[in-house]
């Protein structure tokens, strides 16, 4: 059942120079729910080579992303505590930000990734097979390097299409009481808290826990403990712990305390996705309307931030340049492109401050607390729009 249409929009991390306009192509950003197991997922799928071919995304270019990923690393390691040399294999392992939180020499550390992002990893010296993770490529990662007693993939599960066939290469590749983590964006959050810009053509699908136990069973693997964090790669996350079925961990009460929780929420009802959508398009009118009142006063408004769930964001509220001047960016592989669909100037934060822009839009709000305490564009008396769950202006 469709509940939420954003309309048609460009592959959200596809940001392009000014000569490449015209061959932009745009895709519907179409959210359904399944009633049966509570699973969102887009309508259409955009082909992954067209998305991770050449891929702008660099997790290492977050600060606080970094320190994210170091707590968890240190948890897990705590956790499970690896036999020296064990193998640790971090799927979707981008530049290598998660590899890089290992303490270097004691495991065999393999990323897996797909796209452009991996040759940074390689170039930092980690191992780097360049493929999809499925069924197939799992078997091929077993012949070679053995059962992994740690795997890890952080905002990658909602990105794959065929999600059988990467469970079953978790059961082909994890040993015999070996852990998965999992960390990806929570449908709860997205949905209580209006955040609509997680929704882009890379996150095929929306998460949460009702729908994925019964996945990981089917495969011969099993959930047995959950967390909230506040920081993810998207914002908001659960962190899922699995394990094979016959693996000793106990079940932790998180699991089926966080399912009722699910179940007394909504999780398969369409009325809680249908109020989602409504609220939604009522945030997206006080958003165009505060952008509106500033520059009726005079002001220079910009965006903060150029993260894919931005252009989500900008796409769906359809700014121009005459509504947003420039959106600040530290990523090299996005600075002096513009942004997909609305076409507005990605430039370094000097370039943006010279400007004299007074108030940004944070696209990046999931690190708010972060930027409010170290960018540059807060001490010289900028201000941010913070968009959710309602638009607030900060500092005030």
């Amino acid at each position: 059942m469709p509940y939420l249409n954003l309309g048609s929009q460009p592959p959200s991390n596809s940001f392009i120079h000014a000569n490449e306009i015209e061959d932009e192509q745009f895709f519907p950003l179409l959210v359904n729910l399944c009633g049966g197991c509570g699973l969102s997922q887009l309508s259409e799928v955009v082909a992954a080579t067209d998305i991770f071919d050449e891929y702008a995304y660099l997790s290492s270019t977050s600060k606080a992303l970094i320190f994210h990923y170091q707590e968890m690393v240190d948890e897990l390691l705590a956790f499970c505590n690896p036999d020296q040399g064990a193998l640790i294999v971090d799927i979707g392992c981008n530049d290598g930000i998660t590899l890089g939180r290992y303490p270097a020499g004691n495991y065999r550390l393999l990323g897996v990734e797909p796209s452009s992002s991996g040759e940074y990893a390689k170039k930092a010296g980690f191992t780097v097979e360049k493929c999809f993770f499925n069924a197939q490529t799992s078997k091929e990662l077993n012949n070679n390097y053995g059962t992994a007693t740690l795997i890890t993939a952080t905002n990658v599960f909602a990105h794959v299409d065929d999600i059988r066939s990467f469970t079953q290469g978790i059961s082909n590749l994890l040993s015999k009481n070996g852990i998965f983590v999992v960390e990806f964006p929570y449908v709860r959050e997205m949905i209580d808290n209006l955040y609509f810009d997680t929704i882009y053509h890379e996150h095929l699908s929306y998460l949460a826990l009702t729908p994925l136990v019964p996945l990981f069973e089917r495969y011969g693997l099993r959930a047995f403990n959950v967390k909230k964090v506040e920081i993810g790669a998207s914002g908001p996350a659960l962190r899922l712990y699995v394990c094979r079925q016959e693996a000793s961990y106990e079940l932790d009460k998180s699991i089926t305390n966080l399912i009722s929780e699910e179940s007394s929420w909504g999780v398969r009802s369409i009325e809680t996705y249908s109020k989602f959508a409504i609220k939604v398009f009522n945030l997206k009118e006080k958003l165009i309307s505060l952008i509106n009142e500033l520059k009726l006063a005079g002001m220079l408004v910009g965006g903060y931030g150029a993260p894919a769930k931005g252009n989500t964001m900008l796409n769906y509220l359809e700014v121009t340049v005459n509504d947003i001047v420039a959106v600040a960016e530290n990523n090299s592989l996005k600075i002096g492109k513009l942004t997909p669909g609305t076409h507005l100037p990605v430039m370094d934060d000097d370039k943006f401050l010279a400007l004299g822009i007074s108030h940004a839009l944070l696209l990046s709000w999931n690190y708010a607390d972060f930027f409010l305490a170290n960018s540059e564009f807060i001490r010289l008396g900028g201000k941010f729009i913070i968009p959710f769950p309602n638009p607030i202006v900060v500092p005030n």
